[in-house]
């Protein structure tokens, strides 16, 4: 097995932050992690000389490459390194494209600049971000070798999915001076001398590349001393001040986005805060439910807004009296008041609203590409094309029309207005009879809604490892609740005097002003309120809600890279760890690294960990020294980086049991007992 690197930046380009190359350090890296072959891969660009000046250095073999900014996502491509020249006048093409952040290449052009695909080493950002696009990447795939990932938990699932890639897990780092700690993303390539045509051969079958040189993907580096973890569970034992905690805390540091539940964090202490915490954290999680909830309420609050049925009164009002004396008073009808167009009312205006969301969602169907091939086999293409520009066509043609009258509405307007200077007709006020009614049935209609919206019900119940969450739904009882909901430092008194009466209700919440955004309108008008019941299906106690908050938490980790946790046993009994926590622990490590420190057996020994890391703070000539020694829960021994060695009895005794005597006493007592 030979590790290597192909993905090392050696220049500044316009996407980094500036960083001066170290040829020291590049020693240092190569030397200390034992790489065997690396590649140079800066961003748009290749400095021939540099790299020559790199390789004449250095003992093992490097390539040249270039990392390309490819459509939406990024491409390494690899050379062998015998045409220079070539290689160097196709990246001079890349870098003249690629000048200014947010420039890219297509793939035509990339086609076009480095020719014959087929003798580089093709790498696509894959499970990394930016990833290369499906299109692009499909329409590269006869020549594509490898695909990057940026964490051992996707270079498992894809060594897992017969669809995906075969991963590779490379550094992407910047060799400068300060660089520290080392990088400790590399692959290692079942091959017997690192040229350019068996890495090639390796990076295109799985059973190929590993994440570790003796223990193919069961470990993966995890510091610079060459520490290993697995990847899937792993127990952390040690004695109190050990360095447990220090070495969780590490793990994080190098893996960012683990997702970290440290010793405590979920057991309640204060009842008055946790019942706040429970409070909100429900809120938090829920949060999306309550949007889907009241979205149509808000939908309809929307439409109703901006209607004032009161104004609408005193316009129908006015309209009534103004044609009532014009009727009248027939004595002052001139030739100026007996003009059409002195009492003609105006066009209405009629928005497009409906026709511009059918257009949107044509459209939709066709440029969806996710699921093309399933809106294809129900409608034909060319008809939707066709439905599109029809619709677009009827839109114009809609617009045209609204401008036209609006433009005659203007015009009719100021002649009117001419018309009643020179006539003593009284004139007729303008009034758009059918808004008026639409108004009117619009607010009847928000009323309905809003007070189906706020009836008694239980809309949600999620089933969770025998819990239950509901959602409750049901009226506010004073003016303080809703200002809880809200969350504003306003006062409601007013405003819920009015609450029985749904379009007052509204009227006045518009009155309150900015602190109360319209968006927020919906949820003051009904009130959701969360509850986790447990299996017996009574509000859980404070105890069984810190336990619905750690499976919670722990199901949390699923869209993270790692999942550490500090201590899990804290404060929960040992058939819940049993029956509940090692069950989701195990299932979590069947999906990504698992670290759990723990001085319970239930968690240490019942859970079956793949790999064992002890913890211990040694004195050595009079220093204090930490140490990690760690192997196979079947191992007689554990190893620290270092070569030195723990017998794994000695080590499962002292952390989880108190002692061999003191287990043996335990287990007489348990024997004596059973007889």
């Amino acid at each position: 097995m030979k590790k290597i690197d192909l993905h090392i930046h050696t220049k500044t380009s316009i996407l980094d932050a500036p960083f001066e190359f170290c040829q020291m350090k590049l020693d240092e890296y190569v030397q200390v992690m034992a790489l065997e072959g690396i590649a140079i891969t800066n961003h748009n660009l290749f400095d021939k000389e540099q790299f020559v000046a790199i390789r004449n250095h250095i003992g093992i073999p490097v390539y040249p490459g270039i990392e390309v900014d490819l459509g939406k996502g990024q491409m390494l491509v690899i050379s062998n390194g015998k045409e220079l020249d070539g290689f160097d006048a196709a990246c001079s093409q890349v870098a003249s494209r690629c000048r200014e952040v947010g420039d890219s290449i297509e793939v035509a052009e990339f086609k076009g600049i480095f020719g014959d695909l087929s003798k580089y080493i093709l790498i696509p950002h894959y499970e990394k971000k930016p990833s290369i696009d499906i299109q692009t990447l499909n329409s590269l795939l006869p020549f594509v070798t490898a695909g990057e990932v940026s964490s051992p938990k996707k270079f498992m699932y894809c060594i897992k999915s017969a669809e995906r890639l075969v991963p590779v897990y490379f550094s992407d780092c910047r060799i400068r001076s300060d660089l520290s700690p080392l990088p400790i993303r590399q692959t290692f390539v079942d091959c017997n001398e690192v040229s350019f045509s068996a890495i090639k051969e390796c990076l295109r079958d799985k059973s190929k590349v590993a994440l570790s040189k003796d223990d193919g993907n069961e470990l993966f580096q995890v510091f610079e001393n060459g520490q290993q973890l697995s990847t899937g569970l792993n127990v952390v034992l040690g004695d109190r001040s050990s360095g447990k905690s220090y070495t969780l805390a590490s793990i994080k540091k190098q893996f960012p986005d683990a997702y970290y539940i440290k010793q405590f964090a979920l057991v309640a202490r204060d009842e008055d805060e946790d019942e706040k915490r429970f409070n909100t954290y429900l809120s938090q999680k829920q949060g999306l439910f309550s949007k889907d909830y009241l979205s149509g309420l808000q939908l309809v609050i929307e439409d109703v807004l901006d209607i004032d049925l009161e104004q609408d009164s005193r316009d129908v009002g006015q309209y009534v009296a103004t044609l009532l004396d014009f009727a009248k008073e027939t004595e002052k009808h001139d030739s100026f008041s007996k003009a059409k167009i002195y009492s003609e009312d105006p066009f209405p205006d009629r928005n497009q609203k409906g026709l511009k969301e059918l257009i949107a969602s044509t459209k939709n169907l066709i440029s969806n590409i996710e699921f093309k091939e399933t809106i294809d086999k129900h409608l034909e293409r060319g008809k939707l094309i066709s439905l599109y520009v029809d619709l677009m066509g009827i839109y114009a043609a809609g617009e045209e029309t609204q401008l036209k009258k609006a433009w005659v509405n203007e015009l009719s307007q100021n002649i009117k207005a001419q018309l009643q200077l020179r006539s003593a007709a009284p004139m007729i006020a303008d009034v758009d009879l059918y808004k008026v009614a639409l108004n009117k049935i619009k607010v009847e209609k928000f009323v309905s809604v809003a007070k189906l919206s706020r009836s008694r019900g239980t809309p949600l119940r999620k089933e969770k490892r025998g819990f239950a969450v509901v959602a409750e739904v049901g009226p506010f009882t004073g003016a303080g609740e809703l200002k809880s909901t809200i969350a504003r430092n306003v006062s409601f008194s007013k405003a819920f005097g009015a609450y029985e009466d749904p379009y007052k209700f509204l009227q006045e919440l518009k009155n309150i002003g900015a602190q109360v955004m319209p968006a927020d309108f919906s949820k003051c008008f009904a009130k959701i309120e969360y509850r986790i019941l447990n299996k017996d299906g009574f509000e859980a106690s404070g105890g069984e809600r810190s336990e619905f908050f750690l499976l919670d938490e722990i199901e949390g980790a699923n869209e993270h890279e790692m999942l550490l946790i500090d201590e899990p046993e804290s404060s929960f009994d040992n058939n819940f760890l049993n029956v509940d926590v090692n069950v989701i622990i195990k299932e979590m490590s069947r999906k990504m690294p698992v670290v759990v420190i723990t001085h319970n057996n239930t968690v240490g020994a019942s859970i079956k960990p793949d790999y064992l890391l002890c913890t211990r703070k040694e004195l050595e000539d009079r220093k204090v020294s930490w140490r990690i020694y760690s192997g196979y829960p079947t191992s007689k021994e554990l190893t620290s980086p270092d070569g030195k060695t723990v017998k794994t009895w000695d080590v499962m005794m002292g952390s989880l049991e108190a002692g061999s005597v003191a287990y043996e006493e335990r287990r007489r007592s348990y024997e004596n007992l059973k007889d």
